[in-house]
């Protein structure tokens, strides 16, 4: 499976971004490998807050609704949330912390065996034995 990190969603969501075609591409090469298309509840809830912030709030959440139809969500559980611990504290570590939300969504990956497919690799550099694939 490829878990689809929320700036490929958006990319994938709106053709007049920079990088929807490349997330286009991508995402077809991904489905002609034969992986399963997936995202975390992490990402889905920052999508939410594209939602709320968006000025037509019920064109934007349809929108969300349409490409998350047929992407598996992946929840934070328990082992994810050990892998969180393991990630944040080497980071700290490293003198590297990233944002919490993008240290749950590696965690998350972690815990289920994802690649993270990502338009910001440098974020997950970092984070050991996570798989990141970029456009």
């Amino acid at each position: 499976m490829a878990s689809l990190d929320t700036n490929v969603l958006i990319d994938l969501g709106n053709p007049r971004r920079a990088g929807h075609v490349r997330a286009s591409h991508l995402l077809g090469d991904l489905l002609r490998r034969g992986e399963t298309i997936c995202t975390t509840r992490l990402n889905v809830a920052e999508l939410r807050t594209g939602i709320e912030q968006a000025a037509d709030r019920v064109s934007e959440e349809a929108r969300v609704r349409r490409a998350l139809t047929s992407v598996t969500i992946l929840e934070l559980d328990e082992p994810a949330a050990e892998h969180f611990g393991r990630v944040r504290a080497h980071l700290y570590r490293l003198g590297r912390p990233v944002g919490d939300m993008d240290t749950l969504i590696a965690a998350v990956c972690l815990a289920s065996g994802q690649t993270l497919v990502t338009r910001n690799p440098r974020h997950f550099a970092d984070v050991p034995g996570l798989r990141v694939e970029s456009y």
